[in-house]
């Protein structure tokens, strides 16, 4: 598993370390790592998940599949946009971010609430090291929990909660990567399915114009 270090300014690291509410330092921080958060509502909103059901053309008869083939082709997002969601996706799930990267973070959630919430705010962030450093938690995942915890709660969450929260962020991003890989799968049956009948060439010509 890759392990992802975030880097930032020494003036960074004290600002989050110090309760730095400034809302354009959270942005530049977290904004980068919330591509993946994008993907997954273009693919809720355009209701993607529903090829989740869609079944494989039969290969054995290309001729009879022709006409699906072709309508997936140009119902189905474009390769190209389907690879570069999985790639982000795949970054999601897969990277683990270092310590320093989740004290930074943790110390930022923490900046999004009320002074003097959390007693001590060095003990929670030790304590939740402790704890989601088990989990192989990714920093993009950990950033979409936090935002979700702004927009939701009034108080700092308890460990155990934003264990949760991230677990929760991690199989969203888990679900949309099985759309993205399904997609992906349709795709590849019906070019397969387009090229057997010689239709391939003459339908990405009709998709591209």
């Amino acid at each position: 598993m890759e392990e992802f270090t975030l880097i930032v300014s020494d003036e960074g690291r004290q600002g989050a370390a110090t309760g730095n509410r400034q809302a354009n330092r959270a942005q530049a921080l977290l904004v980068p790592l919330l591509a993946h958060e994008r993907i997954l509502r273009r693919i809720i909103d355009a209701q993607l998940g529903d090829w989740l059901r869609a079944k494989l053309l039969d290969l054995c008869s290309p001729a009879a599949m022709r006409d699906r083939a072709l309508t997936r082709l140009r119902e189905l997002p474009r390769r190209e946009s389907l690879h570069a969601w999985d790639d982000e996706l795949c970054r999601a799930l897969d990277r683990k971010a270092d310590e320093p990267t989740l004290s930074v973070l943790l110390a930022t959630m923490l900046d999004g609430f009320p002074r003097g919430m959390i007693p001590n705010a060095r003990t929670y962030v030790g304590g939740a090291l402790l704890v989601i450093g088990d989990h192989a938690v990714s920093p993009e995942v950990l950033a979409v929990a936090i935002l979700r915890i702004w927009r939701k709660d009034r108080f700092p969450p308890t460990i155990a909660e934003l264990v949760d929260e991230c677990e929760r962020a991690q199989q969203h991003a888990a679900n949309a990567r099985r759309v993205v890989t399904k997609m992906i799968a349709l795709l590849d049956n019906a070019e397969e399915i387009l090229s057997a009948t010689g239709d391939f060439d003459e339908a990405r010509k009709g998709i591209r114009s």
